[in-house]
């Protein structure tokens, strides 16, 4: 009985609170926040090597897993917005899939040294 309650009111909680919906959240740094510490930057990487594993196809895990094992401990923190904005950006996974493997060009918005260094890191692969 009491795990009902508890349950139930911790929905309700979370139901009210329109920044806990998963529809609002975005993970996605804007281009002008600014990363102010060593922790926030090291957060930021730990977040992204998760979200490059659990991709939406099994080909962007591949792709998106190895090339953050590789590269984004070396990136900074301008590089990791890129990446960040890359791999959370309004398109799907296909489209990702079809920009690395450069069989349809990127948007202006993506085409930047990230992108270069994602297709060279699947050329190599």
């Amino acid at each position: 009985m009491l795990k009902n309650t508890v349950y139930f009111h911790r929905y309700s909680l979370m139901r009210n609170f329109p920044l806990m919906s998963s529809k609002n959240r975005s993970y996605a740094q804007t281009s002008d926040a600014r990363i102010s510490s060593d922790s926030e930057l090291d957060l930021m990487r730990s977040r992204l090597i998760y979200q490059s594993r659990k991709r939406g196809i099994l080909e962007n895990c591949i792709i998106f897993t190895s090339f953050a094992d590789k590269y984004l401990k070396t990136f900074n923190c301008e590089q990791l917005q890129k990446y960040d904005e890359l791999i959370n950006s309004k398109f799907d996974e296909w489209d990702l899939y079809a920009w690395s493997i450069g069989s349809k060009p990127a948007p202006q918005e993506f085409d930047n040294d990230i992108l270069k260094l994602l297709k060279n890191h699947v050329q190599k692969r």
